[in-house]
């Protein structure tokens, strides 16, 4: 196939005010669409937002530039031997691309770029993951970027109400790094093999946290630090694709996670809209636990802290609090009571905005048979606090980490020192997109153009229709 016919196959440009790549092909061909129609929002963030990245970790880490870059890079070569080569071959193709376009980048930035956030995820707390075997030293003096990061819910039958069809909802959150904001994009993708599915991204990224697609599956991914970390695996990235293109039901799903090697520490929730069915998947380098609904319940939610532990809400297995009680620093596991009262602690700085978990409860069930599209919205752009019982206000940010973080997200600026030219520059974590969706019909409302998200407004696609058109 000629080079300007495979261009061709895909498209790129706004649609409802919204950026949207549409690919279709092989791996190789999908990456050399993206690569090619978003070049220069590649390089932007080869150049200005993977710099950012290294003044992150070197924040995290306490260490200096050089160094920081050093631990990237040795992540990024740590990860390499397990990328799917269906992936590997999209990368590849993204940065063929992206050169015929007259960007210089290389396949390794490419890969690099891939492993950003889940560099984020092992970096995120005092006690990370060495490449080179060393032991993490947390540093008492040192104040670390609050760290929330994503939360999601889904209800279903008489709980959803309406016509009782599964509806799934997600909030992304993370830092507004140098060009990101203006760079977040909807990917709709029509793979020759697999399941054709919607995700959120950014240039240059072959997927992030999650999405849909045609066969009424959804998942979304949550940050769940765990003791148990790696680069040595498979990332937040790479999972959402391989459940995107592959996965038909939940089983489907969890199977692959057993199948693959993972990294962070990351909780999946997923949901299969055909069977009225869902699961939070929280896995390790070493564990893979899966918590259900409690029996009679259709619904279930997720933030950012683990729930796997044995009697609390229906759980049976493997306590996988217990492994998260280093990286968060819980005081006292030793009953259910306990564990959640160390979870309330306003001073605990590590521990990621567990409020909103209890926040979820209190409003599904507030909604309980009437969770619609438009209260949905209203679900996930909640600003009120169930600890403090304080509404925070829209342009105020949570005062920590633990104080005021809501479902709508605004945390404090941090100031970052990058290298020149990019320099000094403030960054906070906020909801950079929201999704409210009905995976079964293939409708969704996307907000992603203001920061929090929700600001902007939601906006209606059908992704079956997308996927229809793109094939044509």
């Amino acid at each position: 196939m000629k080079k300007q016919e495979l261009i061709e196959k895909g498209k790129f440009g706004e649609i409802n005010g919204v950026k949207v790549l549409q690919m279709k092909g092989t791996p190789y061909e999908m990456g050399y669409q993206h690569g090619f129609l978003l070049a220069d929002r590649i390089e932007l963030m080869i150049s200005r937002t993977l710099p950012a990245t290294t003044a992150y970790v070197a924040a995290q880490t306490g260490s200096d530039l050089k160094t920081a870059e050093k631990l990237l890079w040795l992540g990024q070569k740590a990860a390499e031997p397990f990328l799917p080569e269906d992936l590997k071959e999209e990368m590849r193709g993204i940065a063929d691309g992206a050169n015929d376009a007259g960007v210089s980048v290389t396949s390794d930035q490419i890969f690099l770029w891939n492993t950003n956030y889940d560099q984020w995820c092992v970096y995120c707390h005092p006690h990370y993951w060495h490449p080179e075997g060393k032991i993490s030293e947390k540093m008492p003096d040192r104040i670390l970027a609050g760290s929330g990061g994503c939360s999601s819910f889904s209800a279903w039958d008489e709980w959803a109400g309406g016509n009782g069809n599964l509806i799934f909802c997600t909030d992304e959150d993370n830092f507004n790094m140098p060009a990101q904001l203006d760079n977040r994009i909807m990917v709709i993708a029509a793979p020759d093999k697999g399941y054709g599915h919607a995700f959120l991204t950014y240039p240059g990224m072959t997927g992030l946290d999650g999405g849909l697609n045609e066969d009424g599956l959804e998942m979304m991914t949550q940050l769940n630090s765990m003791k148990d970390e790696t680069m040595e695996g498979c990332g937040i990235g790479v999972f959402t694709r391989l459940l995107l293109t592959n996965a038909s039901t939940v089983d489907d799903a969890i199977n692959i996670f057993h199948k693959y090697p993972r990294c962070a520490g990351i909780a999946y929730h997923v949901a299969d809209a055909k069977t009225g069915k869902a699961a939070v998947v929280e896995t390790s380098s070493k564990m893979v636990c899966v918590r259900y609904p409690a029996p009679g319940i259709k619904a279930l939610y997720q933030s950012n802290h683990s729930n796997c532990y044995p009697g609390w809400m229906g759980y049976s297995g493997y306590n996988m609090v217990a492994d998260q009680v280093p990286v968060n620093e819980l005081r006292d596991i030793s009953t259910i009571q306990n564990w959640q009262n160390s979870l309330k602690d306003p001073y605990n700085f590590y521990v990621q905005a567990p409020s909103r978990f209890e926040r979820y409860g209190q409003l599904i069930h507030e909604y309980y048979g009437n969770i619609t599209q438009e209260n949905a919205v209203k679900i996930m752009s909640d600003r009120y606090d169930p600890y403090t019982r304080m509404t925070r206000q829209k342009e105020q940010p949570s005062w920590t980490n633990n104080i005021l973080c809501t479902i709508c997200a605004l945390y404090p600026d941090f100031t970052f020192q990058a290298a020149e030219p990019l320099g000094e520059f403030k960054a906070h974590i906020a909801n950079m997109w929201s999704l409210v969706s009905y995976p079964g019909t293939g409708d969704i409302w996307l907000a992603i153009n203001d920061f929090p998200a929700q600001y902007g407004g939601y906006v209606h696609f059908n992704i079956k229709a997308m996927l229809n058109e793109l094939r044509q």
